[in-house]
């Protein structure tokens, strides 16, 4: 809802008010909803700015940085009218949220009439507020862009403690919690991607609240917090400035990424709130709500050591632990036996797929399974077809050797023919092996970044609205597809591509123990109807850490379940247990996958716990990690149900049980007398120990 009163508009969510006066483009508030009406005279002057740019009082970090047609970098940019409008404008090129609400448009002016547009828009049902700017050159000569955010926030205070996700290659998303104090504190990527090393998700935490930042967008991405001696803090967010230069010629307009923000009392609302976003206004198409299938990926139980006989194999032991889709990974195409070639010849390699990609589906399907497969669209070996006929696909500068990274270059993504390439024989593999699944990958960072007639200062965000190009393009003629995204696991888990993507890779660690901290970092600001998550081989492939099947999947099933190993190998007994498994996730997909999750978050019991809408039901994976000699008891509080309800409480494996009151298990210090059970422990060899509960809401 947005309301006005002559300069002062009044944004209100379901729980939040945001308060703007247009004409001194300041923030009068931005918090808990208000009860009461416009009365915001008092609360003017505070300094809390919509924007900034150098030539005035503010020696702040700024939002906005241009080279002016003059040569001078001053900017005066004063208000010149406001609309609000019934519908959220698309950002052309741009993924960006959807739905319905009012979005608020202000427009200010510079002496030079180069004109900044700020969006603001407010969803009915959502507590998040999507923001977005847009600069439009009314000038009489050309200028450059050298910053441009999509969102400043000036925020009261100064003693923020600022929470970031952080990581690396298979160990993403870990949450970092700092005290800002003074000076300036940076997350960024300047990788041409999200990355692994740096989400665009932050908060930013005093004791009025919780305040969180995303951005809609996969490149490179810059969070700035800066809190200042005049008493606040001011938090920025957008494309990385880094080696940004834009040409924008007269009459032309450039248009930042979304960025999101959104506040809550604690850091539990803030991620139910943006769950509820992402999985409303960003994740779209037939998979939005629909139930997602469990998986097979050939990828850990092969590598590229395979044939038809032994894709058969596995998809036939798959089928009958109740699996749903196969997935081919990795090394189905071209002369592709090892990760040093091949990349851009997606034709079939007979030798390891029979009669060829078709006819391998054909048979898979035949078995009762959907089939799957993996693409690198993004990506060319030096030593294959495409590059001996079209070397200059390839993202490399003239007169330099170009960095290899997993033995590989990049496509050059700003021209169109490559552009129109990959399109057309990423729909041929779609169209021949009729995949109803699709795994995007994208295995290396940017370097060597340069495309013919593209301004350096331009590469990295034309690179984007490239790759946009593509998927947009491919997701609109495949939109029964399910489509997941992965970028050497999590290093594009971000909005943006989720916005074409409904499911992502959340890492390329396996390992049931690395995943708690990994899901649990993901899960604050992405619900887990959009985090993959895969019970694998033991040893585990990335960590050497074993763990029980149990235990694997008990964490899995805070995502979206599959298995990434060869089922040929299991035992007897180990099917008849994953069938098990399978059929109990297959009951309970709907809670597991849409309810809404909480992390369990305790000195020695890690997990979660998932809990239906309604409450009537619930699901907690706790997981004891450490033990040593006179541990203290361990103890559980729970979240998320209901108080006045009582529960009946049992595990999965039908051991012990009691009952409870929500109130009691949410407040009150369970003992987990029966979580660490030294048996499993020494059977694998100091593995985590994991208990999956079943609430279920007593009828009166």
């Amino acid at each position: 809802m947005i309301k006005r009163k002559e300069q002062i508009i009044r944004l209100d969510t379901l729980n939040t008010t945001l308060v703007i006066k247009a004409d001194t483009a300041e923030y009068l508030y931005y918090g808990k909803r208000l009860a009461n009406g416009f009365d915001f005279g008092a609360y003017a002057g505070g300094g809390k700015k919509l924007f900034s740019a150098p030539g005035k009082d503010d020696y702040t970090e700024y939002s906005v940085l241009l080279e002016n047609s003059d040569g001078g970098f001053a900017a005066d940019f004063s208000f010149s009218k406001l609309r609000i409008l019934p519908e959220k404008p698309e950002i052309p090129g741009l993924p960006s949220s959807y739905g319905e609400g009012k979005t608020l448009e202000l427009k200010y002016t510079d002496t030079t009439r180069v004109a900044l547009f700020l969006y603001y828009t407010v969803f009915d049902d959502s507590d998040v507020i999507a923001v977005s700017a847009r600069l439009f050159n009314g000038a009489k000569k050309d200028i450059h862009i050298r910053r441009l955010m999509s969102l400043q926030m000036d925020l009261p205070g100064a003693d923020y403690s600022v929470v970031t996700f952080e990581g690396a290659w298979a160990n993403e998303r870990n949450k970092v919690s700092r005290e800002v104090g003074s000076g300036i504190f940076v997350s960024d990527s300047k990788r041409g991607m999200s990355s692994h090393a740096r989400n665009p998700f932050i908060m930013a935490e005093d004791r009025r609240g919780v305040y969180a930042f995303n951005l809609v967008y996969s490149g490179n991405h810059k969070e700035t917090v800066e809190a200042d001696c005049s008493g606040k803090t001011r938090v920025l967010t957008g494309i990385n400035d880094f080696m940004f230069d834009w040409l924008l010629p007269v009459g032309e307009t450039f248009c930042t990424p979304e960025a999101v923000m959104c506040f809550a009392p604690d850091e539990d609302t803030i991620s139910n709130r943006f769950h509820y976003f992402v999985s409303e206004h960003i994740v779209r198409g037939k998979w939005k709500k629909k139930e997602r299938p469990v998986l097979v990926n050939n990828w850990e139980g092969t590598y590229f050591d395979f044939n038809e006989e032994k894709l058969l194999a596995i998809a036939e032991a798959a089928k009958r632990t109740g699996v749903e889709l196969f997935v081919l990974d990795d090394g189905w195409f071209g002369r592709r036996d090892s990760d040093t070639c091949s990349l851009g010849d997606w034709y079939d390699n007979l030798e390891k797929t029979g009669g060829g990609l078709a006819s391998l589906a054909d048979k898979i399907r035949a078995l009762g399974l959907s089939f799957g497969i993996w693409v690198e669209p993004e990506m060319i070996s030096e030593d294959s077809d495409l590059y001996r006929a079209h070397p200059n696909f390839a993202m490399k500068i003239p007169g330099r050797t170009p960095t290899r990274l997993r033995h590989q270059l990049m496509l050059n993504m700003t021209d169109e023919r490559v552009q129109n390439y990959v399109v057309r024989v990423i729909s041929d593999v779609i169209s021949r092996s009729g995949a109803e699944y699709v795994k995007w990958d994208f295995n290396r960072s940017m370097t060597d970044c340069y495309g013919k007639g593209i301004f350096p200062g331009e590469y990295f965000h034309r690179y984007m609205l490239g790759y946009y190009r593509v998927v947009s393009k491919i997701v609109k003629k495949f939109p029964f597809v399910l489509f997941e995204g992965c970028a050497g696991g999590g290093g594009r888990f971000d909005l943006g591509n989720m916005c074409y993507f409904s499911q992502y890779w959340t890492s390329d660690d396996t390992d049931a123990r690395m995943r708690i901290a990994i899901q649990a970092g993901s899960s604050y600001g992405y619900p887990q109807t959009v985090m993959g998550a895969h019970v694998s081989a033991c040893p585990n492939h990335q960590t050497a850490n074993t763990n029980s099947l149990e235990a694997r999947f008990n964490v899995a099933c805070g995502g979206l379940l599959g298995y990434e190993l060869d089922m040929t190998k299991f035992t007897p007994e180990e099917i008849q247990e994953v069938s098990e498994q399978i059929a109990f996730y297959k009951e309970n997909r709907k809670l597991l996958q849409f309810g809404d999750q909480y992390r369990i978050d305790e000195k020695y019991v890690k997990g979660f716990i998932t809990v239906s809408k309604d409450k009537s039901m619930a699901i907690a994976v706790l997981n004891q990690t450490v033990a040593f000699p006179s541990m203290p008891l361990v103890t559980v509080r729970l979240k998320g149900l209901s108080e006045t309800s009582v529960y009946d409480v049992t595990r999965r494996d039908g051991k012990g049980g009691f009952t409870a009151g929500g109130d009691l298990l949410m407040n009150g210090d369970l003992p987990l007398c029966d979580l660490f059970d030294y048996d499993t422990v020494s059977k694998n060899s100091g593995g985590l120990c994991s208990r999956m509960y079943i609430l279920k809401k007593r009828k009166n």
